[in-house]
């Protein structure tokens, strides 16, 4: 492994040196240093953004866009821990593992030292990372369900009552006429997600409204992302790395969300979202971007 390669690997596997760089990251985007000319910090702000577009109609969960508008999501945050810095990579957790225990090779991810409690307030090392939830939960909170997440078949992934295996989720669909493949695997794919947000982890994470304000949340996001580029990287399916034809036939639909412009991060015009767009983004100028554009279809170097 080396740090700086641009490679996102299995969280749980990198030295603890890293895992500390990407802690400290996460905490200085929460300061002064870092913030935007409204007085929002940068990792606040990303939790405005999810908050924003999903109050605001965008199809941040539940259509064809939810991968595609995540990636996106997704590779701002890491350019903006880049700028804290520049050899992160925003890793991802491996779902199918309980994230309190290590082993051989492997360390556990709630910990004073990475990402806090599992259960009740996060506390240390993001003691004063605050949630909008109400005064019941004024911090970001956890309640993780005992061991790791319950392992279930493509059908019931598909419900969201577990997290079906990495290779069921990249297969799903393979039998599938070519337009309804992305549409097969997005839905074993987005069930899983689903059930780590409700069923696994709980907490602050629980709600859509209010889950980006723990910066666990992106490494679960991560993961999904690598499972979409495993299903776009699969041999003999290089199509799915065309913008014209990965989406298949939700793609070729006008009306469909992945041909829509991805909010907020546009330029401007009587679709743009406000009042969370901020045209000073320092990770990226902004731009009208669907979810057929270049920089979102080509996925980010994952270890496996």
């Amino acid at each position: 492994m080396t740090l700086g390669d641009g490679i996102r690997r299995d969280v749980a596997t990198v030295s603890e040196e890293e895992r500390g760089r990407l802690r400290d990251a996460f905490l200085l985007l929460d300061t002064a240093k870092y913030a935007y000319p409204d007085g929002v910090t940068y990792w606040d702000k990303q939790e405005e953004t999810h908050k924003g577009a999903h109050a605001a109609g965008q199809d941040v969960h539940g259509g064809p866009a939810f991968l595609p508008w995540h990636r996106e999501l997704c590779n701002r945050l890491e350019r903006l821990l880049r700028l804290v810095d520049p050899q992160l990579s925003l890793h991802y957790w491996d779902w199918t593992t309980d994230p309190r225990v290590g082993g051989v090779g492997r360390a556990a991810l709630f910990t004073p030292d990475f990402m806090g409690s599992s259960d009740g307030d996060i506390g240390v090392p993001f003691p004063d990372f605050e949630s909008t939830e109400g005064p019941l939960h004024p911090k970001v909170w956890r309640h993780v369900a005992p061991g790791k997440p319950k392992a279930v078949d493509q059908l019931h992934a598909a419900m969201s009552l577990g997290v079906a295996p990495d290779d069921t989720i990249v297969t799903a669909g393979d039998n599938q006429p070519k337009g309804q493949q992305y549409t097969a695997m997005d839905k074993v794919l987005q069930g899983s997600h689903n059930y780590i947000h409700s069923g696994y982890i709980g907490g602050t994470i629980f709600n859509a409204h209010f889950s980006f304000h723990d910066p666990f949340v992106f490494l679960l996001h991560s993961n999904c992302d690598r499972l979409w580029a495993r299903w776009q990287n699969s041999p003999g399916h290089a199509w799915r790395l065309d913008p014209t034809q990965v989406y298949g036939f939700v793609g070729a639909a006008p009306a469909s969300s992945v041909n829509a412009v991805l909010e907020p991060w546009a330029t401007g015009g009587p679709d743009e979202v406000r009042p969370w767009f901020d045209d000073s983004d320092p990770a990226d100028p902004p731009v009208a971007k669907t979810a057929k554009h270049p920089t979102i279809v080509a996925p980010a170097l994952y270890d496996r």
